[in-house]
């Protein structure tokens, strides 16, 4: 995951149903994986009353009785390690699509509804590139994948009509509150490439409330990735100008959710129509 390189360890049944299909497009063929980083998920058995157990590079993270526990902390603890790691790259959280070429990334906070709106694009015939850090190159201003597994709650999954049908069953097994998804399971082969950015939406969830998209100003623009980047400390000032070269050449626009499905339904119906207005 951009700089961070680290192993999964595991005994527990159907995990290499899961785990490699989660991590793929992380996998890489090296040299052995002695001194890495290792995340250990180990099944002691029936009769312990939390059976499994987590350990990274020996040391005791959780005791717990789902599997799915030791997942979701895999995976925000490797996501979390990568962005720290990412020197030359800024880190936003923020979903991010593509089409033409051409990315929307959807700055915002936890439980905006990036994931799910990230998600319905996809499974609409969107390239996927993350649904939580837009990683932006400073010297291109182009934005990359970084595809770490989906997590989506039950509910947001049934939004997204036929999705929960289509899971791989081992899936379950691993699934404590929320489901891992990689991004083949949205739509095979979504996974999308390096490109310009040219929309910025700012989504907000809130429930019952009118969804609406209008268009912000490049300021407004503008303040929505820096209040959600990840590490624009570290660039100090050549951060900042990065993401106003990025407005410069991008629109801006506000979404509030209170229907996902007319939400995805009103992203999509804009960056179809992607230079036409």
């Amino acid at each position: 995951m951009l700089s961070y390189e680290f192993c999964i360890r595991s005994n527990v049944v159907r995990v290499e149903d899961v785990v490699p299909r989660l991590f793929a497009p992380f996998t890489f063929s090296g040299n052995g994986h002695s001194g890495l980083p290792t995340y250990k998920l180990t099944d002691r058995g029936e009769g312990v009353e939390r059976r499994y157990r987590l350990d990274v590079d020996g040391s005791k993270i959780q005791e717990v009785v789902s599997p799915g526990s030791m997942l979701d902390w895999v995976i925000a603890d490797s996501c979390r390690r990568a962005v720290a790691s990412a020197g030359d790259v800024l880190a936003i959280h923020a979903g991010v699509v593509a089409i033409d070429n051409r990315a929307a990334v959807f700055p915002a906070p936890p439980d905006a509804g990036k994931t799910t709106l990230t998600a319905g694009l996809t499974r609409a015939g969107f390239a996927f590139l993350s649904d939580e850090v837009a990683v932006i190159d400073p010297g291109t201003r182009l934005v990359h994948p970084f595809p770490r597994p989906v997590l989506m709650d039950p509910g947001s999954v049934d939004v997204l009509e036929g999705l929960r049908e289509t899971l791989p069953p081992a899936y379950e097994a691993f699934r404590r509150s929320r489901y891992h998804l990689a991004p083949d399971d949205l739509r095979p082969g979504a996974l999308g490439g390096a490109c310009e950015i040219g929309y910025v939406i700012a989504p907000a969830y809130r429930r019952g409330a009118t969804t609406t998209l209008e268009p912000i100003s490049r300021a407004q623009t503008l303040m929505h990735l820096a209040r959600n980047a990840f590490n624009l400390e570290r660039f100090g000032g050549r951060g900042f100008a990065t993401l106003a070269d990025v407005v410069e050449t991008c629109r801006g626009f506000r979404l509030s959710i209170g229907d996902l499905t007319a939400a995805i339904a009103l992203v999509s119906d804009l960056l179809s129509s992607n230079g036409s207005g």
